[in-house]
C-alpha cells in the first residue's frame, strides 16, 4: 500500500500519494472554492500543456495551481450563473491572483470573454485519466512529444 498524508487546503482535504508526489481528490472528497476566472488561448495553441497533452483553444480544459490533472471541475459564473465543465490539463503559475485559467471556448459560454475576467465558483465533478500523447515512429515504437 502506498502510504498517503491527508492535509487542509484551503479548507479542503487533500490526499496526497506520497510515493508519486502527487496530489489526488479520493472519490468522497468535493472540492469548492470561489474566486477569480481568466482565459488563456491563440498564443499558447498547439503548446505543451503540464500534463503533456497539446493546448487547443476550443476545447473546454482549464489550469488550475493544484487540482489532479483529469479532475472535471463544473465553473459557474456567479454574475449570469452560467455554467461549464472543465477538464484540468495545465498548471497556473504558484504565483498566480487567479483561480482557473479557461480556454476561450469556456470564457465564452461563460459570458465573459470579452471582460477577461470574472467571479466564478469552482466544484470538482470527478475525475478522467490523462494520458500524454505520443507519436508513432513505427511498429511497436512511440515517443513522447517534449516541451518546446
Amino acid at each position: 500500500s502506498n502510504p498517503a498524508t491527508v492535509k487542509p487546503v484551503d479548507s479542503v482535504f487533500v490526499v496526497s500519494d506520497t510515493a508519486r508526489n502527487v496530489p489526488m481528490l479520493p472519490d468522497y472528497t468535493l472540492y469548492c472554492d470561489s474566486g477569480i476566472a481568466s482565459w488563456y488561448g491563440p498564443a499558447w495553441k498547439g503548446r505543451l500543456t503540464a500534463s503533456g497533452e497539446f493546448f487547443d483553444p476550443d476545447s473546454m480544459t482549464a489550469a488550475h495551481k493544484w487540482l489532479p490533472f483529469g479532475t472535471i471541475v463544473r465553473v459557474t459564473n456567479l454574475s449570469n450563473d452560467s455554467v461549464v465543465y472543465v477538464r484540468i490539463t495545465d498548471r497556473l503559475p504558484k504565483s498566480s491572483t487567479r483561480s482557473i485559467d479557461l480556454t476561450p471556448t469556456a470564457a465564452k459560454r461563460l459570458g465573459f470573454y470579452s471582460k477577461g475576467l470574472q467571479k466564478v465558483k469552482m466544484e470538482s465533478c470527478g475525475m478522467i485519466r490523462v494520458k500524454r500523447k505520443t507519436t508513432s515512429v513505427g511498429p511497436g515504437k512511440s515517443v513522447t512529444p517534449e516541451r518546446r
